[in-house]
């Protein structure tokens, strides 16, 4: 198409296929910006710059994983100005979703600005008349934030006003000059307000539990430096608790967290790391005394940040722990206290590479046991270690048909232990190795050098080597005119001043068949060692192998292996056996079939193994949702058997059915095993039963254990009519509990019951929930009941608790804000209950 001159406009209609490749030609960029739908492509020339407009009904864009609808699309391609109007809708790579009378992208920085804009982001709806984004954070002007919008309130029961919305990428919403409003009623002004749209956790909770009386508050603060929550707590006859979990906001990962528990429980946390170019760094520090009294703290900085093959690295690490409980022995973990390391790029001089590392640091760590001199040392001990490291390499061809390769990689470790002598302590890993080839139409001659040493001793288990040494020196000449390949091998072992096994093969290989036949003699008096003869014959569909080994020091055989196949349209079938050629017979013989015809597959695999003299097989027959399996075994005293059947997929339901046993004189170990599973958000659950069922020594039919877990709605909640009346609660089970049968007690059976019980959900006006759930966790019988007891008041967009846990002897109220917060709440054992959202 030929490019309009200036102040003319050129109008066509396009089919969607035409506009696609028109636009996507002058928009090709980094992030190409692709039409989905359009009705009408127009072509300007502007102040010397092309103009792309685009109308539709509407007209449908995407870019990198953010999906634009509007009325009309005019790009500026000069400028890369993407302008919307007429309906805006514009979803970004965080799912939140923007709608606006109008809308301006900068495609070069990914910033916009919009008019009359209502954002959806997670559970948050803002509205304001003024918006824009920078750097991913988008500042909303005049703004009006609730959690409210989605739970069908008439009037939102909380939202604020605010001077400045700042939605930062991720769940932080940061608010300045803040009115909050309740009923839409103005009740409280704060400076600045801070929220976590991913966070559904109590933020204020008061209760008693087996100590006493306690509070707790999260309170959230917002500052220059980050944002994050004041932890405030206290316990009764126990003291006060205090943290804070602070996040920053700049270019780095920042997360700092703190928690003191009375009496002397500490928690803490420290994450930072920054990824440049140039530089990276990043370090942890963690403590939980729940878990162990230590701090761990681990540092690395690296230069540059994103190194490239042309770059000199430097790397600091700093590794290690804190013992902060003498009366327990510390874990015996590496440490590094520190460690520096700098290593050079590949240097390239022609045919010739090199390049060199070094390694400094000291260590606590596990000792070499294998080392008789830091036996004294204990299993853990302190030292420092030097690592010097290079490599060389050499590939060249000196004349036609001549190829010459060197290498050399040389690792040294140095030590600050001394051994029994006096001496440093070192070990090293030594390898050299040299090639010449020279080939000639199908001839090849090539020398060849090897040396590898693996020597010394380390105070440490994590670097140790294992004693290798290694010396040698090959000459190989082939031949290769398709399809015959000769070669023959020889050499001297340097080390042991001895010669190598001469080693001879004979290669012919061809389309539908290659047999090759291999023989290595010794050439120190030793005579023959080894003879291998593989033969393949493959004309489609079937294929015939074979391969056999003889070991003539030990005038001993390898088992002959012969296998067969046969290639089926969507199938195969295989045939192997193995043979005995040393006089005891055949060993083994495999069947495999398989077959699959769109949604229906069978399989059958079949073993007899003629030394046991058993003959097992195992099919299986998939027909859609539906599949039958057999597996059995026969040994000359019994058969045993297993048949089975599943129906349906996940999400479920999922039928899974086993009938197992053996036969021996009559049906032995007899089982039916049922296991029932599905997946779906109303009715979540697994059922595993085991019966046992008629045999020689127990006539009986009973039940030997069963296990459910998971969550049911047994039926829903029906709210009251307009007059107030036909409420119907609804009722739902969860949680996990065990049966086992113990006929050796005198109540004949054993119950575990796990966050077991079941749940009432009432259903009010405008989305309201009241929840009631009472739960066991306890073993049964034997030991009294004592549940826990939680009542739930849900109002969506914030929830009250309130817990009594009979076990525990404690109460505890706590309160939530954000979306669905009770649907949370109700999962704390993992298992959603029916009525939550």
């Amino acid at each position: 198409m030929s490019r309009p001159w200036p102040g003319a406009i050129r109008k066509a209609t396009f089919g969607l296929a035409a506009v696609l490749l028109l636009f996507s030609l002058a928009l090709a960029q980094e992030k190409v910006l692709r039409i989905l739908e359009a009705e009408k492509l127009e072509l300007r020339q502007e102040g010397g710059e092309e103009v792309y407009v685009l109308t539709g009904n509407p007209v449908r864009l995407e870019r990198d994983g953010e999906a634009i609808e509007a009325g009309r699309a005019t790009y500026f391609r000069t400028r890369k100005l993407l302008f919307l109007s007429e309906g805006v809708r514009y979803r970004d790579r965080e799912g939140r979703l923007v709608e606006a009378e109008e809308l301006q992208i900068d495609l070069s920085d990914e910033s916009f600005d919009a008019l009359e804009v209502r954002i959806e982001a997670k559970d948050l709806l803002l509205t304001g008349p003024l918006c824009q984004r920078v750097a991913g954070a988008i500042l909303l002007e005049n703004g009006y934030a609730t959690p409210c919008a989605s739970c069908g309130q008439e009037v939102p029961d909380y939202a604020f006003r605010a001077r400045e919305i700042v939605l930062y990428p991720g769940d932080r919403v940061v608010a300045r000059g803040v009115v909050v409003l309740v009923q839409e009623k103005p009740v409280l002004e704060l400076p600045v307000l801070l929220l976590f749209l991913s966070e559904r956790r109590p933020r204020f909770e008061v209760g008693q539990d087996e100590g006493g009386f306690y509070l707790k508050a999260a309170l959230p603060y917002v500052a220059d430096f980050g944002l994050g929550f004041t932890l405030l707590s206290y316990y009764q006859g126990r003291g006060y608790g205090f943290g804070f979990d602070h996040y920053g906001t700049g270019e780095a990962k920042e997360r700092y967290f703190f928690l003191h528990t009375p009496p002397d429980t500490f928690q803490y946390r420290g994450e930072y790391a920054l990824k440049r170019q140039g530089f990276s760094l990043s370090a942890l520090v963690e403590r939980d005394d729940t878990r162990e009294k230590l701090t761990r703290f681990r540092l690395e900085a690296l230069l540059p940040g994103i190194p490239t093959p042309q770059d000199w690295r430097y790397a600091l690490r700093l590794e290690g722990f804190l013992d902060h409980d003498p009366t327990t022995p510390p874990p015996r973990t590496l440490q590094r206290l520190p460690e520096v390391e700098a290593q050079s790029p590949v240097f390239r001089e022609g045919p010739f590479s090199l390049q060199a590392g070094f390694v400094l640091g000291r260590y606590l760590a596990e000792t070499n046991p294998l080392n008789r001199s830091t036996r004294a040392l204990g299993p853990y001990a302190e030292a420092g270690r030097a690592l010097l490291s290079h490599s060389e390499s050499l590939s060249l061809s000196p004349w036609p048909g001549a190829a010459l390769r060197a290498e050399n990689r040389f690792r040294g470790f140095y030590y600050t232990t001394r051994n029994p002598n006096g001496e440093h302590e070192r070990q090293i890993e030594w390898a050299t190795s040299a090639s010449l080839r020279q080939s000639l139409g199908g001839f090849s001659l090539e020398a060849g050098y090897a040396r590898s040493v693996q020597e010394g001793e380390t105070p440490f288990r994590f670097d140790a080597l294992p004693q290798r040494r290694s010396h040698q020196a090959t000459l190989a000449l082939g031949f290769q005119e398709r399809p015959l390949s000769l070669s023959l091998k020889a050499g001297r072992n340097l080390e042991e001043e001895r010669y190598l096994p001469l080693e001879a093969q004979v290669l012919l290989q061809d389309q539908g068949y290659s047999l090759t036949v291999g023989h290595k003699r010794g050439l120190e008096g030793e005579g023959p060692l080894e003879t291998r003869l593989e033969a393949g014959f493959t004309p489609y569909p079937f294929s015939l192998k074979a391969s056999l080994r003889f070991d003539h020091p030990k005038a001993l055989f390898d088992p002959l292996l012969l296998q067969a196949g046969y290639a089926l349209p969507g199938g195969s079938l295989n045939l192997t056996h193995r043979h005995d050629l040393n006089g005891k017979g055949a060993l083994t013989t495999d069947l495999t079939y398989a077959l699959r015809e769109g949604v229906t597959a069978y399989t059958l695999q079949g073993r007899r193994d003629w030394e046991v003299d058993t003959l097992a097989l195992q099919g299986q027959a998939i027909l859609g949702p539906e599949s039958l399996s057999l597996r059995t075994t026969l040994d000359p005293k019994a058969l045993g058997y297993a048949l089975g059947y599943r129906f349906g997929a996940v999400p479920g339901p999922l039928l899974d059915l086993e009938l197992s046993g053996r036969y021996q004189e009559g049906f032995r170990a007899t089982n039916l095993r049922l296991g029932l599973t599905q997946a779906l958000p109303e009715v979540g659950f697994r059922l595993n039963a085991n019966l046992h069922l008629p045999e020689v020594e127990d006539k009986d039919i009973y039940l030997k254990d069963a296990t459910f877990s998971g969550g049911m709605e047994l039926w829903k909640p029906v709210p009251a009519d307009e007059a107030g009346e036909g409420a119907i609660p609804g009722l739902s089970l969860s949680g996990s509990l065990t049966y086992t049968r113990r006929p050796q007690t005198p109540e004949g059976y054993g119950l575990a019951l796990r966050s077991f019980g079941p749940t009432l959900t009432f259903l009010g006006r405008e989305n309201t929930k009241l929840h009631l759930a009472a739960l066991l966790t306890q073993n049964l019988p034997g030991e009294p009941l004592k549940p826990r007891f939680i009542l739930v008041l849900d109002r969506c967009c914030w929830a009250m608790r309130f817990t009594l846990d009979a076990a525990k002897g404690s109460v505890g109220l706590a309160f939530l804000y954000g979306g669905q917060a009770a649907g949370l709440l109700l999962s704390e054992e993992g298992v959603k209950l029916g009525g939550g959202r």
